[in-house]
This record gives structure tokens, sequence and C-alpha cells, in this order.
């Protein structure tokens, strides 16, 4: 077997796939799926935003490759910024788009630099999926075609969205072929010059142009410093096995560091126990606390993650969790393990995207400054230059030094508690990576406890007496969008987001 790719869609993994057959390793074929993503899952990742890879190699020192968005200055009093409003059924959501909603995208130079130093096979031969979908054109799936039609406000607000988004005066669906030839002959350009003409070329020059003609803040010289940052992964233990996970100043990482923690001086029984769901509800009340206390203020601090060592702290949370016992988030993910056991785990998003397209790109840019998560003391207050928080955590646990479970989510604030519950479900509870990707889960915040179809009433009952409860009727895609594969070269790809595995 040459490896194992799991992704948010079919033709995403067999992008990667793809690539793998070819010879190439399992970075090469995270790029192939990421460029692919792109093109097949337009409402939740684009070239124009920004993500994380967590590369994981035998015999070298694992990388956490930190490429997701920059704040640009806030250079002008009215950017154009406002609100649209998206009808989820049980809920209408607010976002925010326009070209004053661009924060610095980061994914083509992360994706570069992966390339550069993990890449076997050379860039022009990782673009020919993706190429070749964007020339040739495909079908959505019905899954991607619904998010596309959620999110109809955002791809029918500008001229060019529109062009590119409409046929025939129709929103595309999983019925029309769908074509995005300048997005083709931009990753050819791409692969043949390198990263500069997107940071400081022609694509620098458009960007701006785009920028100051509709009253948005990115300048070409805000591009030109753009870096992307190499991080060491937080690395703990939990039982008996070691766990990679995204730094600061991404939150996600941290807190799932945080409530595995707690929960590694739990005894766990059967999956959906009244024991189970406890411990797994009060560890991460408990974290709230923390993170409110300790981490949402400190993110941009150097060696926030050293605060996992005080022993003195951990240890009065500990108590605090054994004393609440006594009581009783639009994203994408792509996990990847080759042959010779590398493993890529890259989380990416576009927010909801603006809008606006880089001309003779394909590309739409983010809207991530337009993501209320995202800017919690109001829009527009980050520091210039700041790398913009997330809660995106592409994770790596390893057993006896080798990889034991690669694995991310997208969802917001849902993408800590899908990923700590996956890995209790396949590493705990002993799960095939098929269940313990798709079981049911639960999410608490604000004192709320969200919870997906499959428990039994008696424990749901329970929960009830110490917390709000809401209990979903079918599995939703609120609880994230895992895609994990496995150090046995097994893969699960989240039937809540339409998640797709190859084996190669």
């Amino acid at each position: 077997m040459k490896g194992v790719v799991a992704a948010g869609d079919k033709l995403t993994a067999q992008a990667g796939a793809e690539i793998l057959k070819n010879g190439g390793n399992a970075f090469d074929a995270a790029i192939a799926s990421i460029l692919t993503a792109h093109l097949t899952e337009p409402a939740l990742t684009s070239l124009g935003g920004g993500g994380f890879l967590l590369a994981y190699e035998k015999w070298t020192e694992p990388i956490l490759y930190d490429f997701f968005v920059d704040v640009p200055p806030k250079r002008i009093d009215n950017p154009d910024f406002y609100p649209i409003y998206v009808d989820f059924g049980d809920t209408v959501q607010e976002f925010h788009i326009g070209a004053g909603s661009i924060a610095i995208p980061g994914m083509v130079a992360g994706i570069f630099r992966v390339h550069q130093e993990k890449g076997k096979l050379p860039l022009k031969d990782i673009i020919k999926p993706a190429v070749n979908l964007a020339r040739n054109g495909f079908y959505f799936s019905k899954m991607q075609a619904s998010f596309i039609k959620l999110l109809e406000p955002i791809f029918t607000s500008t001229k060019e969205s529109k062009e590119l988004y409409q046929k025939n005066g129709k929103l595309v669906d999983e019925n029309i072929l769908f074509k995005n030839e300048e997005y083709a002959k931009f990753l050819e350009q791409f692969a043949e010059e390198g990263v500069l003409f997107f940071y400081e070329g022609e694509i620098a020059d458009k960007i701006e142009k785009l920028s100051i003609e509709n009253n948005g803040l990115i300048r070409k010289k805000d591009l030109q410093r753009y870096t992307v940052v190499e991080r060491k992964p937080i690395d703990f233990k939990f039982k008996e096995f070691e766990v990679l996970t995204n730094p600061p100043p991404s939150s996600g990482g941290i807190l799932i560091a945080f409530t595995l923690e707690l929960l590694d001086v739990c005894e766990f029984c059967e999956f959906g126990t009244k024991k189970h769901l406890k411990n797994l509800i009060e560890s991460l009340n408990i974290t709230a606390d923390f993170r409110k206390k300790y981490i949402n203020e400190n993110l941009h601090k150097e060696g926030l993650e050293k605060i996992l060592e005080n022993k003195e702290l951990i240890n009065f949370y500990k108590n605090e969790f054994q004393k609440r016992l006594n009581l009783w988030g639009n994203t994408t993910h792509i996990s990847v393990i080759d042959k010779d056991g590398n493993a890529a785990s890259v989380t990416t998003t576009n927010g909801e995207g603006s809008g606006y397209i880089i001309p003779e790109t394909g590309i739409m840019l983010n809207n991530m400054l337009g993501e209320e998560d995202l800017n919690p003391h109001g829009f527009f207050s980050w520091d210039p230059y700041i790398r913009l928080p997330s809660m995106m955590s592409p994770t790596i646990v390893l057993k006896d030094k080798e990889p034991h479970l690669i694995l991310g989510s997208a969802g917001s604030n849902r993408i800590r508690s899908a990923i700590i519950q996956t890995i209790l479900n396949y590493s705990i509870f002993g799960m095939d990576i098929d269940n313990a990707v798709n079981s049911s889960r639960i999410h608490f915040e604000n004192n709320t406890v969200f919870i997906e179809p499959g428990y039994s009433e008696n424990v749901i009952k329970q929960i009830e007496d110490l917390y709000e409860v809401v209990v979903f009727k079918e599995k939703s895609l609120f609880f994230g969008g895992v895609q994990a594969v496995t150090g046995d070269f097994k893969g699960a790809g989240d039937n809540r987001r339409g998640g797709y595995v190859i084996y190669v």
C-alpha cells in the first residue's frame, strides 16, 4: 500500500491519491488535495485564505507550518464591510463580507514552503489533478453544492463572483458542469514562477488594485512582508500516547492539550455511558474557564504553551474538575499517510469568502476580518500585521514514536471537541476509525450541552439536571468534520460533511 488520504470531498481525496500513486509522498499528496479543494470545496476553503499543516517524518523533528492570515492596518475609516444573512434552517447567522473583510492571505506561501522543504515530486506534477479538473470541468457533490447554496449571498455578491459561480443566471449545483480555467492558468504560472509573483509581482498588484478600488485594506507592501512561520508543535502525553498539535497563536491546540490533561486521570468504561459523558462535559466546562482566564488575552505572548508545565495551576484545575465530576466551528481538513510513515495533517479555510475574486486567477479572497469568532474584541481591533488567532488544530497522535492517528476537523469552536472525542473513541474506546469519526458527538459551550442523537434518554436526563441541553434531531455539520487516517493505513471521512477516504 502506498498510503491513505482522507479529505472533505471525494475529488479532493482523489487528487491526493493520484499523487501517491505517481510516487509522491504525504506532503505532495496533501498539497495536491489543498489545490483541488479550492475547486471542489469552494464554500470551505480557497487559495485566498490560510491554514496550518502539521508535518511528521521519521528521524526528523515534527514541524507546524503556520500560513494563516495576517491582519492588515485599518487604513480607511469606512471600509467595504457589510453583513449578509445565511439561513441554516434552525437559525439565521450573520457574516460580514466585502473588500474590507479581507485579511492578508497565506495559503500560497504555505503551499510553496511545504513543497520546498518536504516535497518529492516537481510542483508542475503536483498541480495536474487540480489543473485537469479546472480546465475539463467536474460536478460538485450534492453536499458541496448545498454549501454553495447556503452561501449564495456571498457567491453572488460581486460581478466577478457571479460570472464564476452562476451559469445562465443560475447558481452552480451538482447538475451543472463547473470549470475554472483561469485557476488552471494560475496554477501553471505558480508551478513555473514560484511564490513571488503572488506576493511581489502581478498578483500582488491585482490584489492592491482590487482593494483600493473597493475600499479594502490590503496593499502590496502587506503581501510583500507576509511570512510563513514554522513552529514547534505542542507535544504532550495522554495515557500511553504522545500527541502533537497546533501551538499558539492558535488557541485550539493548547485547549485540546489542557482538556486531555484533565482526562488523563479518568477511567473510561463504555462509549455513551454516564461516566463517559460526565468526564467529557466537565473537562470541556473546566477548559472553558481556563481559556477565559489564561488563554484568550495571551495568545500572542511568547511561550504561552509553557503554561501547561505549571503543575500548581494544572493541579488546581484538576481539583476543580474532580469537584465538578462529583456533581454528577467554515473549514476543511485533509489527513494523509504514505508508505514510509510520513504524515500530513492540514486544515485550511477561507472563512465564508469575501465575494471578491482576484482578477484572472479564479481565486476568491477570504473574509477573516469579518469572522466574529476570530475578532472577539470587535471588528478591526487587532494590531496591524498580527497573525489572526484560530481554532484550527491539525493533530497527530503517536504511539511508541510511530503515527497512531492523524486527524483534524472543521467546525470553528467545535473543532477541539470533535478532535478530543475522535481521539477518545479510537484510542481509548477501541472503535474502528470509521466509527471513531462518525459516532455521535456532544459539544459544550456557554453552559449549554449540545448533543447528537444516539445517547440514551436516561443519560441525557441526568445531564439536564446540571445544564441547558440542546438535542439535535439528526447528526449535524455543526459538530465539525473530522478527516482521519491511522498508522495501520485505515481512514475515515466525516459523514456530516461529505468526507471521503481513498486507499492507494
